[in-house]
């Protein structure tokens, strides 16, 4: 494990951002325990208050388990890149994967997502998607961009993980990834449009309104999209003017 002492304004999110980098390369593998609070916190140098933030977010983004007793401590969660997911970063890299393809995937992949998640959602499964929406609002509204974003797409998993369907749930987390690296070039481009988007969504699978729920998140999708095309003209135009 490579850290480096955290100097930015915002001390959680950085040290949430290297131990996720940590997870998402390899280098932390799934199963394996991190260091406790105070020894991540001398590595970082920062408080163990900032690491037990960090760590409760990356909880919330299902890359760690917090677990409790003397056996206990934050463990890298179960379920890295899979090879679907590799192939697919693949296609982006080479240019095989465009966003008007990634929209069209999605709109279909959650439709048939929602659906089975609606019939099989119990109890525990609705409060962990509004336990997200309402840490997706705190973030949001205290400006934490980058963490936000990453809550808003973790929600989609969280409704995978809904169905128990090992395939739409591997197959949503290979999504999301791969919108993770668009994001990654435009930036995050929705604010709290999307709470309240989630907000009608939850309504619908309460209950148990399948097709509602699958046209407000179409609806979201398609406005999202809109975003982002936007985004990467603007990103195109100002690579313009540098070169020109």
């Amino acid at each position: 494990m490579n850290f480096t002492i955290v100097k930015s304004m915002r001390l959680f999110e950085e040290v949430s951002r290297q131990i996720g980098e940590q997870i998402q390369s390899g280098r932390l593998l799934p199963g394996e325990k991190l260091p406790n609070e105070r020894d991540l916190a001398s590595t970082f140098a920062v408080s163990r208050h900032v690491v037990r933030e960090a760590l409760r977010s990356l909880e919330s983004l299902g890359q760690i388990e917090l677990r409790k007793g003397a056996a206990g401590g934050a463990f890298v969660a179960n379920g890295g890149p899979q090879p679907l997911t590799k192939i697919m970063q693949g296609m982006v890299a080479v240019g095989g994967v465009d966003l008007e393809q990634l929209t069209e995937a999605r709109l279909a992949i959650e439709t048939a997502v929602i659906r089975a998640a609606c019939d099989a959602a119990d109890e525990a499964g609705l409060a962990a998607l509004d336990a997200n929406i309402d840490e997706a609002e705190r973030q949001t509204l205290a400006g934490h961009s980058t963490l936000k974003t990453q809550i808003n797409v973790h929600f989609h998993i969280l409704v995978a993980e809904l169905t128990g369907n090992p395939i739409l749930i591997m197959m949503m987390r290979s999504l999301m990834s791969i919108l993770s690296d668009f994001i990654a070039e435009f930036g995050s481009v929705m604010g709290v449009d999307v709470i309240r988007s989630r907000r009608r969504f939850m309504k619908h699978m309460r209950a148990r309104n399948a097709e509602r729920a699958a046209g407000e998140m179409e609806s979201h999708l398609k406005i999202l999209h809109q975003h982002y095309l936007d985004a990467a003209a603007q990103a195109a135009r100002t690579r313009g003017k540098l070169n020109g």
